[in-house]
């Protein structure tokens, strides 16, 4: 499944960025030669006009084929004004970028089941811009730079949009609703620290009775009680709390569970004795999910939105690699592909979305200034716009893209090298 899913996303990305160069070769009036789904051999082929439809054997990406040696003829590549020739090569980077747009939109427009929790405080760095800023534990954020907080992800990807910047948190201390400004989102914290420096957990699950005499009331548990934490451990569905209590045990036998909850706005950590045996008597109500969709212009809005937030946070994670808090990891067909299988395994809109990122990725790459790829093209056109519409030499031309093109076999081969090792290993490129 996960094979096929990997197979389907390629083909998806690949033909939808050859349309573009299709469509507007055939708009500016060059002649089109093939388009190709897949690579030769040829399964089968139809003729209609001067081009040529193909499917291929090699499910692995698709073509586009110029008439474009003869600059001599009307409706050669090569004959057409710099400007025609930047449409053309932009355009399959362009229908890239707007591919995520069409698939985020839809998602939107989808109904989504989302886990609400409450985001709480277990622990403030000292030193840290959330200490300085007055953030303490017990803490429940309800907002950050204006956008509400549903869970740990929202507020970890409202932060990463701030880094370098400062971070307003809007949080419930004690029933009370206080506002906080976070000075500064570190780029490059301390290991292990973040960008604010906060310690957070997910409660979704309420105390409604601990059972007297049984483990759940010699904890010391509360109808009332939010669960945080139970062994170290989120806790954020109704088997969650007896399921890690018997793996904390089984780890360390003589040692007490602790249980963080959230009892009247205050944190509090109770301790269950091992000889309790487990968490029984413990009855819990959970918070529902919700069901969200937008209309058609909120879904496009949002869609845009996001969209824009992936290529801060790309920014932004280009900035911490340059400030040494992160490691950059490059993956090519194989972890692609074991991260397809992965996410499969997710469902259709983590799938999804998945696929719209890779096609922004892909955009992006293919307008890089390397030779061989789009964005090498498009360097040597601008080039030629800059010498006064003196082109280069045909051959040094070849040149440059033949060795771009061996430049980039080498770097994938080097990569899917390690990305096989990984595989073998039973490693994850999420690295979990």
């Amino acid at each position: 499944m996960g094979i096929l899913a990997f197979i389907a996303v390629l083909v998806v990305l690949v033909v939808v960025h050859e349309l573009g160069h299709f469509a507007v070769a055939k708009l500016s009036g060059v002649r089109v030669l093939e388009f190709g789904v897949g690579y030769p051999p040829r399964l089968f082929s139809f003729t209609r006009g001067d081009t040529r439809y193909s499917l291929n054997l090699l499910p692995l990406g698709g073509f586009v084929r110029l008439w474009e040696e003869d600059p001599r003829g009307p409706e050669s590549f090569a004959a057409k004004s710099a400007w025609r020739r930047l449409a053309i090569l932009g355009a399959g980077s362009g229908m890239n970028a707007l591919l995520p747009v069409l698939l985020f939109t839809a998602l939107f427009l989808t109904p989504q089941q989302v886990v609400v929790t409450d985001v709480a405080v277990l622990g403030v760095t000292p030193g840290s811009p959330a200490q300085e800023a007055g953030v303490l534990p017990g803490d429940v954020v309800r907002t950050a730079s204006g956008r509400p907080v549903d869970n740990s992800t929202t507020l970890q990807k409202a932060i990463q949009l701030r880094l370098g910047a400062d971070v307003t948190l809007e949080v419930e201390r004690r029933g009370r609703l206080v506002e906080v400004r976070i000075p500064e989102a570190r780029v490059a914290p301390p290991p292990g620290e973040g960008a604010v420096g906060v310690l957070l957990s997910e409660g979704r699950l309420t105390v409604a009775a601990a059972a007297p005499g049984t483990g759940a009331a010699v904890a010391g548990l509360r109808e009332g009680d939010l669960l945080l934490r139970v062994g170290g451990s989120r806790v954020l569905n109704e088997g969650d709390p007896e399921a890690v209590v018997a793996a904390a045990l089984a780890a360390s036998p003589g040692s007490p569970v602790l249980i963080d909850v959230l009892r009247r706005g205050t944190l509090v950590t109770l301790e269950l004795p091992p000889e309790a045996g487990g968490l029984d008597g413990l009855t819990v109500q959970a918070r529902p999910t919700e069901s969200r969709s937008q209309g058609p212009v909120g879904a496009v809005g949002s869609s845009l939105r996001q969209m824009w937030e992936v290529l801060v946070l790309f920014r932004n994670e280009v900035s911490r690699w340059l400030g040494g808090a992160g490691r950059i990891e490059l993956s090519g067909p194989v972890g692609i592909a074991q991260a397809t299988n992965e996410i499969t395994r997710a469902g259709l809109s983590p799938l999804i979305t998945w696929t719209a990122l890779l096609s922004m990725n892909l955009a992006i790459i293919n307008l890089l200034p390397i030779p061989a790829l789009d964005g090498g093209r498009i360097a040597l056109v601008l080039l030629e716009l800059a010498r006064g519409g003196r082109r280069l030499a045909p051959g040094k031309e070849r040149m440059a893209h033949l060795i771009g093109f061996a430049a980039l076999v080498a770097m994938i081969v080097a990569i899917s090298v390690n990305d096989i090792q990984r595989v073998i290993a039973g490693g994850s490129i999420f690295g979990e």
